[in-house]
């Protein structure tokens, strides 16, 4: 199963190593009653601290999310072989893997009256694959399945990934006892993105002279302040390969802009609900390189597999491949200086709405859209969150998403006087999936996430 997922990642990998980015980075945390972190995505939803005080490790995040691998999908009648026809079959035309890494360098939070203030600084990891049917059929059917030009192999690759520091300064006002409002302007500071689009490249096999060509479009735009170079577009691994932490700490190129929105109201006793606005934003590249490969009836002169029975028995040579790749279809040419670009956050609106028998049974339901390329991604959050004896939190939820499939999470947050820590995840199952495809239910999944951190608050 490892070698099967290196084909889908093997491409990425020409690019940068950052091959991921989540459709949804998990909102479980956000519903342990006694953490600070309430206000973490809605900057207007009233914080019950007086203050509080986060380093380095208050908030550590992984998220992943894929919209068609499936682990059931990976094993045809016997459970320990990879039935690697069945997998591609399993595919949709268009597939995505993405993620986020996020990491609070720093979260302080104070109360001034009816304000609240937080100050905070994150590094953010961010990135989506696209990668069509094909691409993989490619690698698992060999050439001979794409013969005559009506029946081309659609080779078409997708990649948009960034690592950049968020700084932010929210403020919210407690408008009366029911209504509460806030806002998070935030600086964005970039160190790298790649943005790789292959979405036109078509594979053809002649089927009387079986020779491969192929209609090449490749348009690559790029900017880094890490200290590897890249000239070519084989090179990009190798800039990879250099990265050191200092590399995280480069500012003042780069610059964006960003702001959260939202507000509160406290219906009576029981009954609240809330509507916010996070990551409206951009980041604005400078000292790009791009290049731009658009080219017909190319020659492939070489395979990208030297044997059907390498492709059988998962056995590619991945680094020759990836080689051969860039060589024969892509071409390894030089990259040159262009113009500086924008690209812009992925934003998310969310609605919710919660009733409170008491401190120990809050029910909340929450809606959310996400917006990222022209399109709206919809999932809606069902959750149970309670606190007992003022040192302990649970949560627990079920997300419905057409994207991520149903997923159950679940939190615990453990508070000892000032010192407070928690650990989520909002895909429980994921974990209950390795070794255990006979569960159907478990062996779906298309997200995995865990969140966890340790924050003084008073």
């Amino acid at each position: 199963m490892k070698k099967l997922y290196r084909i889908l990642i093997v491409a990425a990998l020409v690019c940068i190593s950052l091959v991921t980015k989540a459709q949804n980075d998990g909102i479980g945390f956000t519903l342990l009653p006694q953490m600070p972190f309430a206000n973490y995505y809605n900057p207007g939803i009233r914080m019950e601290q007086r203050g509080m005080i986060g380093l380095m490790f208050s908030n550590v995040n992984y998220s992943l999310y894929n919209s068609s691998v499936k682990y059931k999908n990976l094993f045809g009648n016997d459970e320990t072989v990879v039935d690697a026809v069945k997998f591609v079959n399993s595919l949709k035309d268009d597939n995505v893997i993405n993620s986020n890494i996020s990491l609070d360098f720093l979260n302080v939070g104070f109360r001034v009256q009816k304000l609240f203030f937080n100050i905070d600084w994150r590094l953010r990891m961010t990135g989506q694959f696209n990668y069509s049917k094909d691409f993989v059929g490619f690698f698992v059917y060999g050439n001979g399945h794409y013969m005559g030009a009506d029946n081309p192999c659609d080779f078409s690759l997708g990649l948009e990934a960034s690592v950049f520091h968020e700084f932010g300064i929210a403020a919210q006002y407690e408008v009366n006892d029911k209504l509460t409002v806030g806002i998070r302007p935030k600086i964005l500071s970039g160190i790298v993105n790649v943005s790789f689009d292959n979405e036109e490249t078509k594979i053809y096999t002649d089927p009387n002279s079986y020779a491969i060509t192929a209609d090449v479009y490749l348009n690559i735009k790029m900017a880094s302040l890490l200290e590897g170079t890249c000239r070519k577009i084989g090179d990009m691994p190798k800039m990879v390969d250099s990265v050191a932490a200092r590399d995280m700490m480069d500012f003042g190129e780069n610059i964006g802009f960003g702001v959260d929105l939202g507000a509160s109201y406290i219906i009576n006793d029981h009954f609240g609900v809330a509507a916010g606005i996070y990551d409206l934003g951009y980041i604005k590249w400078t000292k790009a390189t791009t290049k731009t490969v658009d080219k017909k009836n190319v020659t492939l002169n070489d395979g990208l597999f030297g044997s059907l029975s390498e492709i059988r028995d998962m056995e590619l040579d991945y680094e020759s491949m990836l080689g051969d790749i860039i060589r024969e279809v892509w071409g390894d040419s030089l990259m040159e200086n262009g113009k500086d670009y924008k690209t812009y956050l992925k934003s998310r609106f969310m609605v919710q709405g919660y009733y409170e028998y008491n401190p120990m049974l809050r029910a909340t339901a929450i809606g959310q859209l996400y917006f990222a390329k022209g399109k709206v991604h919809p999932a809606l959050t069902l959750a149970y969150s309670g606190k007992f004896w003022n040192h302990m939190d649970l949560t627990l939820n079920c997300t419905l998403s057409k994207y991520t499939g149903t997923t159950v999470g679940f939190g615990i947050g453990g508070h000892f006087g000032p010192f407070n820590i928690f650990a989520v995840t909002d895909n429980i199952l994921s974990v209950a999936t390795i070794g255990s495809p006979a569960i159907e239910f478990a062996s779906s999944f298309r997200q995995a996430n865990a969140r966890f951190g340790i924050v003084w608050y008073w």
